[in-house]
């Protein structure tokens, strides 16, 4: 498929498969009275939706004031007016979202979702590092804010399923973290994959400042932190056999595949190999969430 070999296409794929894994597969079928009833699930994702539309509009704006000779919208006036409106839909949608589980300070993830956005497409996309782990953190949000509103609500009612709540909110957060570091060593990696556009268009990363050889190296480094969560993660839940079972042969023996052709890349086919690998542990860590319900279940 086309559409798995733009990274930012796959990125938005995952993120949507993996919030409907989350609902669909893991809590629905394990919990009951979650916070979100399927109406207000549908608001939720479209909240989202519409908050990440606003940010690439404010994008190409932001394009365009940079590059005034080329043509990324027709009219920058208009197309303020638009991300404006865009957001002010997204965020009035998200209200109603908390607004339905009587906890109306989750609006604050949404609210700072469109803040973040804004602040790193305007100011932090270019400071180094600092814009990786934001970008990493706006991609993986929609998991934290999700699990948050659906389990954390009904975590503070006397319940039967309370033990079984808080173990499966804990397990999903340590999840959702996993997949923001992954995303953000895969943030690292596209800046070495892409180092020479950079350098063309005169755009600033620890690839172009220290070169591919240093960057490979040191992105390896980085990468081991990653491992070392997962190898945690499964030591600390030794009881869930299938899922340890299936995250040592599907997750870790792939990675340390991913960080020993990592080591050893210098060109841009390199880099570009060694990030199919990633996507491909990426989507087998998404997937581990349907291996979590069958071994819960």
């Amino acid at each position: 498929m086309k559409v798995l070999k733009k990274d930012q296409l796959q990125i938005m794929l995952q993120v949507i498969i993996t919030v409907l894994l989350f609902r669909f597969v893991l809590f629905e079928n394990l919990i009951a009275n979650l916070g979100l009833s399927k109406f207000f699930y549908g608001l939720f994702l479209l909240a989202i939706g519409v908050i990440m539309y606003g940010g690439v509009l404010l994008y190409r704006i932001v394009l365009q004031e940079e590059f005034p000779s080329k043509i990324f919208i027709k009219n920058s006036e208009n197309a303020y007016y638009k991300y404006l409106a865009v957001n002010v839909l997204g965020i009035g949608i998200s209200f109603f979202v908390a607004n339905s589980i009587n906890k109306t300070y989750y609006f604050g993830f949404f609210l700072a979702l469109a803040a973040i956005i804004y602040l790193y497409i305007t100011q932090w996309r270019k400071i180094l590092v600092f814009d990786n782990i934001i970008y990493s953190l706006i991609i993986s949000s929609p998991f934290f804010t999700l699990v948050s509103i659906d389990l954390m609500p009904s975590l503070q009612t006397n319940e039967i399923q309370m033990p079984e709540k808080q173990q499966l909110l804990t397990i999903s957060l340590q999840i959702c973290g996993l997949l923001w570091f992954l995303y953000f060593v895969k943030t690292i990696l596209l800046d070495l994959k892409f180092m020479e556009l950079d350098i063309k268009h005169q755009r600033k990363s620890l690839a172009t400042l220290h070169g591919r050889l240093i960057g490979a190296k040191r992105t390896t480094y980085l990468s081991l932190l990653p491992l070392i969560l997962i190898i945690a993660f499964c030591v600390v839940h030794l009881n869930l056999t299938y899922l340890i079972g299936y995250i040592s042969l599907a997750v870790i023996l792939p990675y340390l595949f991913y960080m020993m052709k990592l080591w050893n890349a210098k060109t841009t086919k390199d880099f570009d190999f060694v990030n199919n690998i990633l996507n491909i542990i990426i989507w087998l860590t998404i997937f581990s969430i349907v291996v979590l319900f069958f071994n819960l279940k």
